[in-house]
């Protein structure tokens, strides 16, 4: 069993604290660490977009034009912030078992991206184009998962925290068959080739989430919340996960109340997961990224220990769990 991250801290965005934040997870000795997103995880991911002049700001909304998009070709996709973080863990030798590589899904680029120049809906976003979703951006992140491979990044993570939203415990949004999202999703991972490929997904599961991702081949890790949504652990179906050959990346400690879990609290939560998963776990970390307890003390730094404190918990419990499943 690994301990590892979901990507984001509370520091500002710049290259020192990348490599601060690197070398304290390698002291701290996180298993496999990400590489660490320090702006939007959305704005990472859609920066060379609007470097072309495919995607602008409008405000606060970032704002596309279909028929542009459809015939722009993006080309040399670069993720400074993880290319600096691949040279300093060979250039110091700083030693994980993995890298992991935090990347923003279709789904959740999607609805970030609005059509036309007024409306702000959901229907309005790019999610509203079924033809420009399993095109366009399905092969566009899946070029991200490619240069990530590329750079060295042994696991891929696909951050799609919007799913938690589209895919509901009866229907889908915006009349997506469940085939249609699982397409998408098998489509992107396929492009990590020879490494291993998860998902993440925020907030409350329910069972048709868990059985839409069990059912996306090439995906085998399956990350959600238990510490803020401690009702997920009873969604969990061992046999679904057997069958699908699945594993729980769980997340065990709150990634936004900026208070220190307990060793035993933290312990307790894993082994929850472990029984409601039939011993399918590996990759532990928080519930998400630690940019959620950004502004929450008004302290950067203060805030930054706390996110380390948390995960020097997910490390002893991961380490010292061994002794619990012998």
């Amino acid at each position: 069993m690994r301990s590892s991250h979901v990507g984001s801290f509370p520091l500002e965005h710049e290259l020192r604290n990348v490599e601060r934040i690197v070398k304290d997870l390698a002291v701290l000795g996180v298993d496999v660490p990400p590489y660490p997103q320090l702006r939007s995880f959305v704005d990472i991911y859609v920066s060379p977009l609007i470097e072309a002049g495919v995607v602008e700001y409008a405000g606060n909304f970032l704002r596309v034009s279909s028929d542009t998009l459809d015939k722009q070709i993006i080309g040399g996709l670069s993720v400074p912030e993880a290319e600096f973080t691949m040279r300093l863990v060979r250039g110091s030798k700083l030693v994980f078992s993995g890298l992991r590589a935090p990347v923003t899904g279709v789904f959740t680029l999607a609805s970030r991206l609005y059509l036309g120049r007024e409306s702000t809906n959901l229907a309005s976003t790019l999610l509203s184009s079924k033809e420009l979703v399993e095109g366009f951006l399905t092969n566009y992140v899946a070029g991200f998962v490619k240069y990530m491979v590329s750079l060295g990044f042994t696991v891929i993570f696909l951050d799609e925290p919007f799913l938690g939203l589209m895919v509901g415990s009866r229907k889908n949004l915006l009349n997506y068959s469940d085939d249609e999202i699982i397409g998408v999703l098998e489509n992107v991972a396929r492009a990590a080739e020879g490494v291993e490929v998860g998902v993440h997904v925020c907030g409350r599961i329910h069972g048709r989430l868990l059985e839409l991702l069990a059912r996306v081949g090439k995906i085998k890790y399956l990350s959600f919340e238990f510490h803020d949504n401690p009702r997920n652990v009873e969604v969990l179906d061992k046999r679904l996960l057997e069958s699908y050959d699945k594993i729980i990346s769980p997340g065990v400690v709150s990634s936004r109340i900026p208070e220190i879990e307990d060793y035993e609290e933290v312990l307790e939560l894993l082994k929850k997961v472990y029984r409601g998963s039939g011993g399918r776990v590996d990759l532990v970390s928080a519930d998400c990224g630690f940019a959620g307890l950004r502004g929450s003390l008004g302290d950067r730094e203060r805030e930054y220990e706390i996110a380390l404190s948390k995960i020097e918990k997910i490390v002893r419990v991961t380490k010292a769990f061994e002794k619990y499943v012998t």
